[in-house]
């Protein structure tokens, strides 16, 4: 069902609010631009920070400007069991295609204990479910062997894989469901990805160059190998821009040099640095996004 180039939507402030007028348009132009999916509420949504009630807030206005038109997908992760309950049943009062659910960080459940929590999730809810996987994040990783146990379920269809294991799509694959979906979870790495067997990505990249990003994964189903590599290339230094410092950081100082969007984000993050915010100018020129780099240059959201 979860096929394609997603993207992990940025959640814009203004005077430490949602930017609901920001978000409208970061929407419609991921749409316009030929993203295939949007993820709202996630890491790089800054969900952690975000209220329920707010949370609650941004999927009514991302759902009410995507107007159906390509799936959505709401991050619905906590720490405890029934902070997530809490979310899943908010998103699917708005009416969300997919839930998406990192394994509980910090604590370090057990395996045995993270099928448990998502089969509770599972039977609790009405939604397709996307495993997300990002020890990274979480602390600890899903196991192939709990994996394949939860696709047995029949409202788990995909994983989120930003393990950056990239033999994981095709031993996975051996033993899934026909219809479950791996989605990369790590930009860099999502061609290669591809080509062991995954069915998309889920995208930080693609908050500033959508079109780019989305047309990667049609060149990987066409075939054209030729343009693959000459998109790999543009983003690749994109791709590492986006988490010089702590994402969403990076991402949104981008947005805010378009004039897209502020470029605030929540405490305990700060903004990016000059050095950094170097180092992204420098990206988006490789990438072919501004011809012009000024790194004293001040965005109208400064």
């Amino acid at each position: 069902m979860f096929k394609g180039a997603y993207t992990a939507l940025v959640t814009p402030f203004k005077d430490n609010t949602v930017d609901h007028g920001a978000l409208a348009l970061l929407v419609e132009r991921q749409i316009t631009e030929g993203i295939d999916g949007i993820v709202a509420c996630g890491s790089t949504g800054e969900a952690f920070f975000l209220t329920p009630q707010e949370q609650l807030s941004v999927l009514k206005t991302v759902k009410e400007t995507n107007k159906g038109r390509v799936p959505l997908i709401a991050g619905t992760s906590a720490l405890k069991t029934s902070d997530t309950l809490e979310l899943i049943k908010n998103a699917e009062f708005v009416g969300v295609d997919g839930l998406m659910v990192v394994t509980p960080p910090y604590v370090k459940p057990t395996q045995d204990a993270l099928y448990q929590y998502f089969k509770t999730l599972h039977d609790a809810s009405s939604t397709p479910i996307i495993l997300y996987d990002n020890p990274g994040r979480s602390a600890l990783s899903l196991s192939n062997d709990v994996i394949i146990e939860l696709a047995k379920l029949p409202r788990i269809q995909c994983l989120k894989d930003a393990t950056g294991e990239l033999s994981r799509p095709a031993t996975l694959l051996e033993n899934l469901p026909a219809d479950f979906t791996l989605l990369s979870g790590e930009d860099a790495t999502a061609p290669a990805y591809f080509a062991q067997g995954g069915h998309g990505v889920v995208s930080v990249t693609s908050n500033i160059t959508p079109n780019l990003v989305a047309s990667q994964w049609v060149a990987w189903k066409n075939r054209d190998l030729e343009r693959l590599a000459q998109i790999r290339t543009l983003l690749n230094p994109l791709h590492r821009a986006m988490f010089v410092e702590s994402s969403p950081a990076p991402a949104k100082f981008a947005l805010a040099y378009f004039d897209l969007c502020h470029p605030h984000v929540r405490e305990p993050l700060t903004p990016t640095t000059k050095a950094a915010q170097k180092e992204i100018l420098k990206a988006l020129t490789h990438a072919g996004l501004t011809t012009i780099i000024n790194t004293e240059k001040e965005t109208h959201h400064g």
